[in-house]
């Protein structure tokens, strides 16, 4: 797992490829993914921050391949060559916290992939037809759940994804300036997350397509945030089959807003991708987000 000790240096260089999923914000696509009638197999410390490296390694340790020393996770932030509007600086902030963590692939969306997703987003809430969802009340929120920062009507936006050899999954980081509409659609993801949490927490969810129909079981909780977290909300979702509950899809989802920015941090992957490791974690990545707006 991810190694707190900033002293072992990453095995692998930041140029490295990292598997690509289907869907942007890679988590929230992934959970929800089946929505469209498609599944997605690709599971692909400061003032601010309430958790430190020490923190994490306490807790267990969440990487594996070594995390990267102050200067190395430097040098694999500048590796994206992101440029210097706002919304890049706080995200190469960001990838250099997840690379003292290990997290030392990673790899710059371009803005066809960041458009293609925003169109990949828009035929699923336009097709939202072939799924049912139990209970029924539920349905609008999950579908009003597909939503992540390079969704909003903005060239100020900016995706990176990060991974390590032995992680079995993906984490995002996204950043995108706010105008009025958009941080009013934040706001309202922000609602849903609550919504889901305290109403929503077990679901069954039918997908028909191609005369057959699929059945996923869906769990959402809210993350165990830490006190003065920087997020304003986390989730922690989790999908499977009824036939192979141990094959979980884990999504854990935070996301923190500054006066001009929102930021959201996500890790899809395996069940451990729930644990409190992940949410110290997501918020130390935040923290540093914030922190360069």
């Amino acid at each position: 797992m991810f190694a707190a000790d900033p002293a072992r240096a990453p095995r692998r260089a930041a140029s490295a490829r990292l598997p690509r999923v289907a869907a942007v914000g890679a988590a929230l696509a992934l959970a929800l993914s089946a929505c469209s009638g498609g599944e997605e197999q690709n599971p692909a410390g400061g003032q601010e921050g309430s958790a430190t490296a020490q923190d994490v390694e306490a807790s267990g340790q969440v990487g594996q391949d070594g995390a990267a020393s102050d200067e190395q996770a430097a040098d694999v932030a500048r590796g994206l060559e992101l440029g210097d509007r706002p919304d890049q600086k706080m995200a190469q902030a960001a990838a250099e916290r997840a690379a003292t963590f290990g997290f030392v692939r990673q790899q710059a969306a371009s803005e066809q992939e960041v458009q293609r997703s925003r169109d990949d987003n828009r035929a699923r809430l336009q097709n939202p037809g072939r799924t049912t969802v139990e209970p029924s009340d539920c349905k609008a929120p999950l579908t009003a759940l597909d939503f992540s920062p390079i969704m909003l009507d903005t060239r100020e936006t900016t995706r990176i994804d990060v991974g390590a050899d032995s992680f079995t999954g993906t984490g995002t980081i996204e950043v995108a300036a706010l105008d009025g509409p958009g941080r009013q659609r934040v706001e309202k993801h922000l609602q849903t997350v609550n919504t889901l949490a305290q109403d929503c927490e077990t679901m069954t969810m039918t997908v028909a397509e191609d005369g057959t129909e699929t059945r996923f079981e869906l769990r959402a909780e809210k993350a165990d945030l830490s006190d003065g977290s920087p997020a304003q909300s986390g989730l922690v979702w989790r999908r499977w089959l009824p036939s192979d509950e141990d094959q979980k899809l884990t999504v854990q989802v935070l996301t923190a807003t500054t006066d001009d920015h929102v930021v959201m941090v996500s890790f899809a992957g395996q069940d451990e991708t729930g644990r409190r490791e992940f949410t110290l974690m997501a918020e130390e990545i935040l923290a540093a987000a914030r922190r360069a707006d």
